[in-house]
């Protein structure tokens, strides 16, 4: 069976124009890591969470942002708040855009590894290539590390105004300076967590029906009906199932599973969704009501 680490990562527009933000990929390798022509503190207000710098590369227009994990815990999401700056100084207010990053599936998944060496191993996954070592892994945003964000077709260093929206911590807390930030990212995980929570009870119904042998077929069927109903509701927030997981387990079984039966199997498997709901809810701050629609 295979474990999927997920990194979620919405990219809004930035600018009225159709500029995007995007990643600027030199090629591992093969390149020459660049120079910056401007390296500047960024001015911003920003509490001490994180604190942000950056460096200009006036050919090819890029601006890479170091945010640095200055909280004393460990990130496990943020959305950083990107607007233009008009001619004067002041904020373009039709220019903001978003960046969020979502690490609680690595928490989660860490969390419930059965080997300490390998919970410490997905923590602390991290991804980097020649010319930005420090660009983001996939694993938790560490405390007192520092990320990048690459910026391209920025005309300045200085044209644009950065600062952090909000941050979610691994002990359940958080940070916030902007309310539509916030409640994005925790309507986002928000649904995930009921979701999960609706395939449980799927699962769990199925199996109740003891003279099943193959209960994931009426899982599968049952979760179906479900997409298809979510889709056709408009503004309805919807999250892609793991119905991959689900028809790995109508397969014959192998190595560990082997001997096992498919009603086994599944059983297993849900026992298994069931704890990672358990550990994921401190984090999904159920008690704070969000709007789920789509913006």
């Amino acid at each position: 069976m295979k474990t999927v680490f997920l990194c979620v990562v919405l990219a809004f527009a930035v600018r009225a124009s159709g500029q995007q933000t995007t990643t600027y990929d030199t090629g591992i390798g093969h390149a020459t890591p660049m120079i910056p022509t401007v390296q500047s503190q960024l001015p911003n207000t920003l509490p001490p969470p994180v604190v942000i710098t950056s460096d200009y590369y006036a050919q090819p227009k890029v601006l890479v942002l170091h945010v640095l994990n200055n909280s004393g815990k460990d990130i496990t999401g943020y959305t950083m708040i990107i607007r233009h700056k008009n001619p004067d100084g002041t904020l373009d207010k039709g220019s903001r855009g978003e960046q969020t990053t979502d690490m609680l599936n690595v928490l989660i998944t860490a969390q419930m590894a059965k080997d300490p060496t390998a919970s410490e191993r997905i923590q602390q996954q991290k991804i980097g290539n020649d010319s930005f070592p420090a660009s983001a892994g996939t694993g938790l945003f560490m405390a007192g590390d520092t990320r990048d964000m690459t910026l391209t077709g920025i005309n300045s260093g200085s044209e644009l105004d950065i600062t952090y929206g909000v941050v979610f911590y691994s002990d359940g807390t958080y940070d916030q300076t902007d309310d539509d930030a916030f409640k994005r990212l925790l309507a986002m995980r928000q649904s995930g967590l009921q979701q999960m929570k609706d395939t449980n009870e799927s699962i769990r119904n199925a199996l109740a029906d003891t003279t099943n042998d193959h209960p994931v077929a009426t899982v599968l069927t049952e979760l179906n009906r479900r997409q298809v109903e979510a889709m056709e509701k408009p503004n309805q927030g919807f999250f892609p199932m793991d119905l991959g997981t689900l028809r790995y387990l109508q397969q014959p079984a192998y190595g560990e599973q082997k001997g096992k039966t498919e009603r086994e199997r599944l059983t297993q498997y849900v026992e298994e969704e069931e704890k990672r709901v358990e550990l994921m809810t401190p984090h999904c701050h159920v008690e704070i009501t969000v709007s789920h629609d789509k913006k």
